[in-house]
């Protein structure tokens, strides 16, 4: 599913009184045996004498043909009482084969059966869609080659703004991936969201290639590039003017207010600097010149790119500047480069930036 917003994960937290205990193993207390001697770890009590560690396992980790599933159990506040939960990492990959459709309303079930047919817990279909929902990541895809999307990384990251540059890594240009990433996860504020854009079918070809192979043969993502967006906590929730709490809401949450939101992460730590109508005092000739200034080929522009200059002037200038401008472009040597810079520049365009 291209150029569509969709969740790719969240947890789920769910109170412990709706969850029955499947795996007899989880939850239960152990003792921890070291293998070499077959001594049972110990600690030294109040006294100064020694017992066993009893260890309890409140965590269960299950990977099955790429695919990881974390269940396990914490303690959230709620007023001054804690309330003991169980969370689940849900994830688009439990999907299988519906992995690029998402988690959503029609994909919901199925990702319920995934996590059920584990035997780690059981919870009826209907809490487990009451459950609360956070750490929500919102992704979308798009057709792009590794080639183009590090270039179009490349010229990213030349208009970040100066005084988030610290907030922004390199572009990182991996055989096994290509990106860029905006934030820490940990760190993420609602102004200055976790942000990541990466090579999708460099990252299954090279890192979940077990999933790859087992459930996306029929699939073409070789040339996919995918754009993230992270929904923090309720104080991200409030900015962005989005409300949900369980995961019924989040799935009704409609696909325009999705993409408004995933596309509006970049901006947010770009220079946002326009050559508009401020210019229109100057002669055509010097509000061209102003936009080669600021504009040029050399830091990535395609053929569209460079035709925008035609919107600084009136109806009755356009066409007149249009013959000019393709004069002026019949005398240089930037048709083969705007050619190059094409695929880069049609990705940022789908990701909602038009340099």
């Amino acid at each position: 599913m291209l150029k569509i917003a969709k969740f790719d994960s969240f947890k789920l937290r769910i109170p412990r009184g709706l969850v029955e205990i499947i795996d007899q193993t989880f939850a239960e207390k152990y003792h921890k045996i070291y293998i070499e001697t077959g001594e049972v770890e110990t600690k030294l009590n109040d006294e100064g004498e020694k017992e066993d560690v009893v260890n309890l396992d409140k965590h269960k980790v299950n990977i099955t043909h790429g695919i990881t599933t974390r269940i396990g159990i914490a303690f959230f506040m709620q007023g001054d009482k804690q309330i003991e939960q169980i969370f689940i990492q849900c994830n688009a990959k439990q999907l299988r084969e519906d992995y690029f459709l998402g988690i959503s309303k029609v994909t919901v079930k199925r990702l319920y059966d995934y996590i059920m047919d584990l035997k780690i817990i059981y919870i009826p279909y209907a809490a487990f869609l009451k459950g609360q929902v956070s750490d929500i990541d919102i992704c979308y895809d798009t057709i792009v080659s590794p080639k183009d999307m590090k270039m179009a990384n490349h010229n990213l990251n030349l208009r970040i703004l100066p005084s988030l540059k610290k907030y922004v890594g390199d572009p990182f240009k991996l055989q096994t991936n290509t990106g860029l990433t905006f934030n820490k996860r940990e760190k993420a504020t609602a102004a200055k969201p976790f942000i990541k854009i990466y090579h999708k079918g460099l990252e299954l070809t090279y890192n979940s290639n077990i999933f790859a192979e087992k459930y996306l043969k029929k699939e073409k993502y070789q040339n996919l590039g995918r754009l993230e967006y992270t929904i923090k906590n309720k104080r991200h929730k409030d900015y962005l003017k989005v409300e949900f709490t369980t995961l019924e809401e989040l799935l009704e949450i409609p696909q325009t207010k999705l993409l408004e939101i995933i596309l509006s992460g970049i901006p947010q730590y770009l220079d946002k600097q326009e050559i508009m109508r401020e210019y229109k005092d100057l002669s055509p000739t010097d509000r061209m010149l102003i936009y080669f200034i600021e504009r040029t080929v050399n830091c990535g522009a395609d053929e569209a790119a460079v035709n925008r200059v035609l919107e600084l002037f009136e109806k009755q200038e356009k066409s007149r500047m249009k013959k000019k401008l393709e004069q002026l472009l019949n005398y240089t040597d930037t048709k083969d480069r705007m050619f190059e810079n094409k695929g880069a520049m049609n990705f940022l365009r789908d990701i909602g930036l038009d340099f």
